[in-house]
């Protein structure tokens, strides 16, 4: 189906005004490229489907509910399996091995991420040009990087109530949310469990095309997470992937941490009171795939002291688009300043985002303004401190 009525929710469209880059002509181009009708190594092609920002906004809109989706999956599988240059290739299978190590191996992300944080502290990042991807990359997640805290589940896994998803930005952005989340559980009376062998959600791959790469992470998170507890998972791009693994009872078992504490009675539990607003920014995830933006405004109200607005990015996406922002910031950057000037426009205290990629990117281009934090670390912080 084309009949172009989700045209005005896509944010490369809106910007570029390029029928190439709304979900229409990204569909006609795939046609094009599963019939052997346009080339992959096309520059112009490439483009086009390279461009998009995955947020899933014309597919919660689409009245043929077409899965685009999955659709732009596999079209940018066959570009990868297809490269444009030999550096492409050689850049893969250099790289190719270090990357699918690291979303496997805790010990081998934090050394990355410890190579990160010395390069921010050195000043090395300033040596790099920004049109240079890894100059890009270091000014960007450098106002995020947070080192990896001890985590203590409270539980073994056989004997807790739900069990924690770790995720591959441990090491980088989100330590300090898990610490947070376990010790908010904790206090809640809540038994958490972080279970061996649990691997990257698989996003990053799946959606740049390395279809096999991500079927290999979803093999190893179902096995590490089998059972019948509930898995709590804190991102919501993680959540998002996580939901779609083909696994018979499995989306029903991953819930957000908003998700599990809305059916608790938070209510009885102690919190701080003073007042607070804040701005909870809706991403695309939770728009578009896990669709729970009732649920978070819900709980938050629920909260003494709370005063809640709740804001979708005024284009449909922030640009952060997972890679995106590192990759396309001609098109990232614009759409993560309106972003943010429309979440500052309220004046909140705190602005809370449940994806780690959206609070990077917003954090990058902040000059001032309210902490920007995930849903652990504000609920976290309004727990009152148990009575003595």
């Amino acid at each position: 189906m084309l009949c172009g009525m989700c045209l005005p929710h896509c944010p490369t469209y809106g910007v570029q005004r390029v029928e190439g880059d709304s979900p229409r002509g990204r569909i006609t181009l795939m046609q094009g490229l599963a019939q052997g009708r346009l080339p992959p190594e096309n520059a112009r092609l490439r483009a086009h489907l390279e461009g998009c920002l995955g947020c899933r906004s014309c597919e919660a809109v689409c009245p043929a509910g077409v899965r685009f989706g999955e659709l732009m999956d596999h079209g940018r599988h066959v570009l990868h399996t297809h490269p444009a240059s030999r550096w492409q290739r050689l850049r893969e299978l250099l790289i190719g091995p270090l990357r699918r190590a690291a979303l496997r191996r805790p010990g081998l992300r934090r050394g990355t991420a410890l190579a990160a944080r010395l390069a921010r502290g050195s000043g090395l990042a300033r040596l790099l040009p920004p049109s240079l991807l890894p100059g890009r990359m270091l000014r960007h997640v450098a106002p995020s990087l947070q080192r990896l805290p001890a985590l203590r589940p409270s539980a073994a896994p056989a004997a807790a109530d739900v069990w924690l998803f770790t995720g591959c930005m441990d090491a980088f952005f989100t330590g300090p949310d898990l610490r947070a989340a376990l010790e908010l559980l904790d206090g809640l009376g809540v038994r958490v469990a972080i279970p061996r062998g649990q691997a990257c959600c698989g996003a990053i791959d799946q959606h740049l095309g390395r279809l096999g790469d991500a079927e290999a992470l979803r093999t190893s998170n179902l096995r590490a997470f089998a059972g019948e507890q509930r898995v709590l998972v804190l991102d919501s791009g993680c959540e998002a992937q996580l939901r779609e693994y083909p696994a018979e009872g499995w989306q029903g078992r991953v819930t957000s941490l908003t998700g599990f504490l809305a059916d608790l009675p938070v209510e009885e539990f102690r919190w701080r009171t003073d007042p607070v607003r804040v701005v909870v920014h809706l991403p695309c995830t939770l728009r578009n795939v896990t669709r729970e933006t009732d649920g978070i405004r819900a709980l938050l109200q629920r909260l003494p002291g709370v005063e809640v607005v709740t804001l979708a990015p005024p284009r449909n996406c922030c640009g952060a688009g997972g890679t995106a922002m590192l990759t396309q910031p001609a098109m990232a950057d614009p759409l993560g300043r309106e972003t943010l000037e429309a979440l500052q426009a309220p004046e909140p205290g705190v602005i809370i985002s449940p994806n780690v990629g959206c609070s990077v990117h917003l954090r990058a281009l902040q000059a001032g303004g309210p902490r920007i934090v995930s849903p652990a670390r504000f609920l976290r912080e309004r727990l009152a401190p148990a009575l003595s």
